[in-house]
């Protein structure tokens, strides 16, 4: 069962030091800043000031990428990379993932779908050829993200209508929410224009 928030402020007392070191956009590190701001988990919120220090900071990433989760300080400090990982944990610090395993299963489903969606936009976004993008993003807009979204909505309607997921046998604010809401706001935050 999720935490009730009340008891979520009890367990922020209790989480070591935690840095969130990500771009200053609504991506892949987003959903992760949203739980811990949502479980009141104390953290600090790192940003890269500009992409031009970017190709000095990725060969001290420990994959090559952001976001990464530094956890403690000092000796007992530890970095994780990957957000879906990074997400899970913190939606475990803030009861916002589920502790019973097959609804937490299914927010994993609903994790890897948005990771599906996106892995469908990216290659639109790499695309130099003009011509090859505008049918990739046609096709994105006709076929792709309408079936996915649709997707989405049904199962918030059969969920009660507000939340992806159940938490605790009701339906509850989930990491896949944020998931989703990040999902959302990268597409409509402009990645698809021009």
């Amino acid at each position: 069962r999720a935490q009730p928030l009340t008891s979520r402020s009890a367990m922020a007392a209790a989480t070591p030091k935690l840095k969130l070191s990500y771009f200053n956009l609504k991506a892949r590190g987003e959903p992760t800043r949203l739980a811990l701001v949502i479980g009141k988990v104390p953290f600090e919120d790192w940003r890269l000031p500009a992409f031009d220090q970017w190709p000095a900071m990725k060969p001290t990433t420990r994959w090559g990428q952001l976001p990464e989760l530094t956890v403690g300080e000092g000796d007992s400090e530890l970095v994780f990379a990957q957000g879906d990982a990074m997400l899970r944990y913190a939606g475990k610090l803030t009861g916002l993932y589920p502790t019973d395993d097959l609804e937490a299963l299914r927010v994993d489903e609903f994790l890897g779908a948005v990771e599906d969606v996106r892995m469908q936009i990216v290659p639109s976004v790499r695309e130099k050829d003009a011509e090859k993008k505008a049918a990739m993003r046609k096709a994105l807009d006709e076929e792709t993200l309408p079936m996915w979204l649709g997707k989405f909505d049904g199962f918030i309607g059969t969920n009660g209508g507000t939340y992806l997921a159940k938490s605790g046998g009701k339906p509850a604010l989930t990491i896949a929410d944020l998931g989703l809401y990040a999902l959302m706001s990268w597409l409509t935050g402009g990645v698809l224009d021009g």
